[in-house]
């Protein structure tokens, strides 16, 4: 008959850790969800900037002018222009309004005259976990249009 004193003894001894399990488990479960709500947050807020990014570079390519190369007609862009074309759209799409931190890394005409690439960067604010990074989770996107002449 001892043998059955211990094991409800023994058993008494564990009363409480399902509780404390329970709890850690919640606890895990919670930071994973907050931290893949943040990871989503910030890739949708970057496709949403490289969207951006890809409308104003092909609207800067489409500033470009007619010159004669020997006699041949050819696309030439203008650094101003682009830099101008490249503003403008940003301030005409409201992009300033939708991604925070908005601003022109670099708008840079290739080489040949005929394409640019333009850099922008902004930052995202992620839920649930922001105020663990108050400025923000910083983004960065690159696109390249170019223009070809034909026929």
């Amino acid at each position: 008959m001892a043998r059955p004193q211990r094991a409800v003894l023994n058993l008494r001894n564990e009363d409480g850790q399902s509780l404390v399990l329970a709890i850690g488990l919640c606890a895990i479960t919670l930071l994973t969800i907050s931290v893949v709500l943040a990871a989503s947050a910030v890739n949708l807020k970057a496709r949403q900037l490289l969207s951006i990014a890809d409308g104003a570079v092909v609207a800067a390519v489409d500033e470009f002018e007619f010159v004669a190369d020997n006699g041949n007609p050819r696309i030439q862009l203008d650094q101003q222009r682009v830099q101008q074309a490249v503003q403008q759209y940003l301030s005409d799409v409201g992009a300033a309004g939708r991604v925070e931190n908005l601003r022109i890394g670099r708008v840079q005409i290739m080489p040949d005259g005929q394409g640019a690439n333009l850099q922008l960067s902004g930052s995202v604010q992620p839920p649930i976990v922001g105020w663990l990074v108050p400025g923000g989770v910083p983004i960065s996107v690159e696109s390249s249009a170019r223009t070809v002449l034909s026929r």
